[in-house]
């Protein structure tokens, strides 16, 4: 038997579901696009357009991976061998007292605009792609494509779009909150993406050129990718056949709640945070972002946490 609690609030609820479940919580109570949401049979509340759109990511191309000579870098056999394990835990020396992650980061100049406001970040990772998996790519076409540099040491770097200009959505698959909800991020739809993460791809093989990276034996993994054999390699055109089936998240999704002037049909909240068209309603996480920061959003997330929480206690005569 089914069991139906309700908690009611006597001033405001706050709403801090993330990018994506933020947008999802609104269009289930009713708030969002009429017709999306009569389309669920979900009873309108507020007609808000905007709701579940403007979503935005930094982008990444993971994908590009270099082997280098035995001893000069990590794989998951190096890190699963006995002798690392005991290394680490009597002298905390060996592979694992390094972080087997994102060990460096890079910017380089912006090529429209200010210079220094950068569209492209560089994610350099200790490992092949092989042990990492980061790829979005499907199990068949990941395996296929990197299963030959198995165990073998290396690295990878990624391209991380830090400006994208592609958007996508976020919208209910049913009128059941247990259900998902459709998330459509429509990486690389716009064509300065594309031409941002090749000319990423171009640097981070220059960079993987110079002496100083050669000294370790660096080879690129340049198995053609199947489904792009049909573009000659290293070409513009094979670049972006390989960037579409190798770009996916950087778990930095924003703006579907986005803030905005009441002249915005799209915008979901004021300058208070506070939704448009109810009362006692706000969102306060990432999603209100109009445009999403150009770094990690962290620390931008933790800002607009203080800041509603600002609004939160001088609406109310707390400060």
């Amino acid at each position: 038997m089914k069991k139906y609690k309700t908690a009611l609030a006597k001033r405001e609820v706050i709403v801090c579901g993330g990018t994506i479940s933020s947008p999802q919580i609104l269009m289930l109570s009713g708030i969002g696009p009429a017709r999306h949401l009569q389309e669920h049979n979900i009873p309108v509340v507020a007609d808000l357009p905007g709701v579940g759109q403007n979503f935005q990511d930094h982008a990444s191309l993971y994908g590009l991976t270099w082997t280098t000579t035995k001893g000069t870098s990590l794989s998951l056999l190096t890190l699963a061998n006995p002798f690392s394990l005991k290394e680490y835990i009597f002298r905390r020396r060996g592979p694992l007292s390094a972080p087997y992650a994102i060990e460096a980061h890079a910017w380089i100049p912006a090529e429209e605009g200010d210079p220094l406001w950068p569209e492209v970040q560089f994610l350099f990772i200790a490992g092949t792609e092989y042990d990492t998996k980061d790829s979005p790519s499907p199990p068949k076409l990941y395996y296929k494509y990197f299963t030959p540099i198995m165990g073998q040491e290396g690295f990878s770097i990624s391209p991380m779009l830090t400006r994208a200009k592609s958007r996508g959505s976020i919208t209910l698959q049913s009128n059941n909150p247990k259900d998902p909800p459709v998330i459509d991020p429509n990486y690389l739809s716009h064509p300065d993406d594309v031409k941002n993460i090749i000319r990423g791809i171009k640097f981070a093989h220059e960079v993987a050129k110079t002496p100083a990276m050669q000294e370790y034996g660096t080879r690129f993994h340049d198995k053609p990718l199947p489904g792009c054999e049909h573009e000659v390699f290293a070409t513009d055109a094979y670049w972006e056949c390989f960037a579409r089936a190798f770009t996916g998240q950087t778990y930095h999704p924003a703006g579907t709640c986005k803030m905005g002037p009441v002249s915005d049909p799209y915008s979901v909240v004021d300058h208070r945070l506070r939704v448009r068209g109810v009362s006692g309603l706000r969102v306060v996480d990432a999603s209100i972002m109009p445009l999403i920061v150009s770094t990690n959003t962290n620390a931008a997330s933790i800002m607009i946490g203080e800041r509603g929480a600002d609004f939160i206690k001088q609406e109310w005569g707390v400060v």
